[in-house]
């Protein structure tokens, strides 16, 4: 049997008490009737959870208490009997939830919850105390594994809550969410998992924050503190200090413990240059302190709709495509994965263009001839020859095109084998590239067989042009 929970609020001074409840018949009508209005307000709301029509009280009883539920109360409550009409519950209550199962059958040992903070209740720690009450009552009720189906990305209060509590978010629903607050883009949920009866993991959570500034502030241990929190307590006093205005700082940085607020720095910090993660991250760690402020940061660009257009923009890019034209020279289409890059791309426009003009600027072309031909190339910005075997192009290749620079050539595949400076050195005034040096007066090219001496020493034999 499980005994109502007495929890302390974050100004570590109010006591609350978490009761559970077996059956909606245990709960008093008017209690139930102020959890139902409240959560017919979430609905309406459109922005925490999936329903779109409101429910009647008899509905929401049956729903929300079908398998189990708990009520959290200001005061102390021995047992769920002592919870009786009478009350204000706009001011006595702050919050419920439920446990059922996530599956049926052979999977009814996994266990889901639903969870309702009222208003009065906001900013004062509800939500993860009843968090906490969850995962130490769902083990006793036979429950081995806990998984949150749906928690919108944009229910940043949530969400950091289960992230203290040590859920792993195990996947996500892309485009789950029609949201209200988001009428021009649909929201990512994200499904939480975590194992039942571990232990918490008391320094992640902001609530640590709030009990090191109860111990500064009045010098004394918050309520229901272990010897080990004591301890952790001394230890914290050593390196925190409180500002005159209540602010807890750590080395000369704020400590931010709301969740609302962290979330509206890490929004104004990266809108100001929409910076990458460790960019924004570390502009708000020189002023700023919290528990994982890099996943902050991260849920933050995620749902940053001027980084999602530039992102979109990006994988936007039309690709050039392949083929042949005649025969002879290529053209690109949209949708290759054989496109070249945009450099290479200049390049074969380049020689597309030189291939149009051929018929204005066309040289006869010689037959192929298995000697050795010169082939100019480029060393140091000087024009050289290197003697290689002829790979088939036809003179031609090596016309001027109208503004008189070479067009572009296939060479041979060793072309670009390095020569020693020594050897080509003497040979470099010998050949000039000018057009007129290259053809004779009726635009014929001209070669002439010759050796070529190197200290008195033949080294070769090529074909030189004649000027």
């Amino acid at each position: 049997d499980l005994t109502p929970r007495q929890v302390t609020l974050r100004d570590r001074t109010t006591i609350a008490t978490i009761v559970p409840f077996s059956s909606r018949y245990g709960v008093p009508p008017t209690l139930l009737q102020y959890l139902s209005d409240t959560m017919n307000k979430e609905i309406e709301g459109g922005d925490t959870y999936p329903m779109m029509d409101t429910m009647t009280t008899d509905a929401f009883a049956t729903y929300w208490f079908q398998n189990f539920g708990a009520i959290m109360l200001l005061g102390t409550y021995a047992s769920a009997s002592a919870v009786t009409e009478g009350n204000d519950w706009a001011t006595q209550c702050l919050g419920s939830f439920y446990i059922k199962p996530n599956y049926t059958g052979r999977s009814s040992h996994i266990s889901n919850a639903g969870f309702l903070v009222t208003d009065s209740a906001r900013n004062r720690g509800v939500g993860r105390l009843m968090g906490e009450a969850y995962l130490a009552w769902a083990p006793l009720l036979g429950y081995t594994y806990s998984v949150f189906n749906l928690v919108y990305e944009t229910n940043v209060a949530s969400c950091r809550i289960w992230d203290a509590l040590g859920f792993k978010k195990i996947g996500r629903v892309p485009g789950c969410g029609n949201l209200k607050s988001y009428p021009d883009r649909l929201v990512d949920a994200i499904i939480y998992g975590r194992e039942l009866g571990g232990p918490l993991d008391e320094q992640a959570g902001e609530e640590r924050f709030d009990k090191i500034r109860f111990y500064l502030k009045y010098g004394t241990y918050p309520h229901g503190a272990d010897r080990a929190e004591k301890s952790r307590l001394r230890s914290a006093a050593t390196h925190y200090r409180l500002r005159e205005d209540d602010v807890l700082m750590l080395k000369g940085r704020e400590v931010v413990a709301e969740v609302e607020r962290q979330w509206g720095i890490a929004r104004e910090v990266h809108e100001r240059g929409h910076g990458g993660i460790n960019r924004t991250t570390t502009t708000i760690a020189e002023k700023f302190h919290w528990v994982r402020i890099k996943e902050t940061v991260s849920d933050v660009i995620r749902n940053c709709k001027e980084c999602k257009d530039k992102e979109a923009a990006k994988t936007a890019v039309v690709v050039p495509a392949k083929r042949k034209l005649d025969g002879a020279a290529e053209e690109y289409l949209a949708g290759s994965e054989a496109a070249p890059s945009p450099a290479l791309r200049g390049e074969q426009e380049q020689m597309v263009g030189a291939e149009q003009n051929d018929e204005q600027f066309h040289v006869p072309a010689s037959p192929p001839q298995a000697d050795k031909t010169l082939t100019p190339h480029q060393m140091d910005g000087e024009p050289y020859y290197t003697s290689l075997e002829y790979s088939g192009q036809t003179p031609n290749a090596f016309q001027t095109e109208p503004h008189g620079d070479l067009a572009p050539v296939h060479l041979h595949a060793d072309a670009a084998l390095s020569l020693d400076p020594q050897i080509m050195g003497p040979m470099r005034d010998d050949f000039t590239l000018g057009y007129p040096q290259l053809h004779d007066s009726t635009g014929q090219p001209q070669f002439a067989e010759e050796a070529f001496h190197i200290g008195g020493h033949e080294v070769g034999r090529g074909r030189k042009w004649e000027g």
